[in-house]
């Protein structure tokens, strides 16, 4: 890869955001009607490639519910929920009611309240856990205290796990040796100094997604994160290799007017010439 020197002695590679990117169509087009936009991770099959939390303030349940009921993924916050209530039995009711119309819901916790709330949420079946931070190592290392070993924690619990952010190639893979079934993809503290385009970051991650596979034989999912404001990018995302999107979930859960997130997604693929996710995921695609 063409990389640019900053100066004598350091150099860098380009990187790109999603606007940066154009998909290609293939040598065919397709019914958008015969697209499939369901995907699987663990023993879930999901209607579509999206997982709706609240990224600006926590989902209420119900909304939870209305993203669960669209055929995504409803998340709730279980430190919020926690915080709130301190009862295991609400926390077990509000997971209930998401869950109450066939919704699949995960539950997302902090790394630093994993080891205190995440129990609770197994209690109350969620279906996925969500482990997640703006950035978020496999092992985080401190002098001062004993700290949470994501290597040893995702492997004992009976819940697929999906955790980050990581926005490189060895942070992902790392994070996919822990055990998770997912990574999030997509890292931006700009206050600090950290803020790598996520089309880069999902490419990066693809590729240790490969290495992973010819390690394990085990596929990780990548879900994409951070700016991904409207079903065009969610587009691009899914064509860059991420299996779904963390979106907000306004884009999911009330209703809008124009075109649906689902159907701008069907879209895009059939005029590409795709009709699976998986499928579209190979599409060649370009940097203006």
């Amino acid at each position: 890869m063409t990389e640019i020197q900053i100066g004598l002695g350091k150099s860098a590679r380009q990187a790109y955001e999603l606007a940066d990117v154009a998909i290609v169509p293939n040598r065919r087009t397709r019914d958008a009607e015969d697209v499939d936009l369901s995907w699987k991770i663990d023993a879930y099959r999901l209607d579509l490639p999206l997982i709706g939390a609240g990224l600006s303030s926590p989902l209420s349940p119900s909304d939870a519910a209305a993203i669960g009921a669209r055929g995504a993924v409803g998340v709730v916050d279980l430190e919020s929920l926690w915080n709130e209530h301190h009862d295991a039995g609400r926390l077990r009711e509000q997971i209930a009611e998401v869950k109450s119309a066939g919704a699949r819901c995960a539950a997302s916790v902090s790394p630093k309240r994993a080891v205190e709330l995440v129990d609770h949420a197994i209690a109350a079946e969620v279906d996925l856990l969500m482990i997640q931070a703006r950035i978020v190592s496999a092992e985080h290392v401190s002098s001062r205290s004993e700290a949470l070993n994501l290597k040893t924690f995702i492997r004992r619990l009976d819940v697929p796990v999906i955790v980050g952010g990581c926005a490189s190639y060895n942070a992902a893979l790392h994070l996919m040796r822990t055990g998770a079934a997912g990574v999030l993809v997509g890292v931006s503290e700009r206050g600090l100094g950290i803020d790598v385009p996520l089309a880069t970051a999902i490419a990066d991650a693809r590729a240790a997604r490969v290495r992973h596979l010819d390690e394990t034989s085990v596929y990780c999912h990548i879900i994409a994160a951070g700016s991904i404001d409207s079903g065009l990018d969610v587009a691009k995302a899914l064509a860059l290799g991420a299996d779904a999107a963390l979106v907000d979930g306004s884009l999911l859960s009330g209703s809008s007017e124009g075109e649906s997130v689902e159907d701008l997604l069907r879209r895009v693929m059939a005029k590409c010439g795709y009709t699976d996710a998986k499928s579209f995921q190979k599409a060649e695609v370009v940097v203006r």
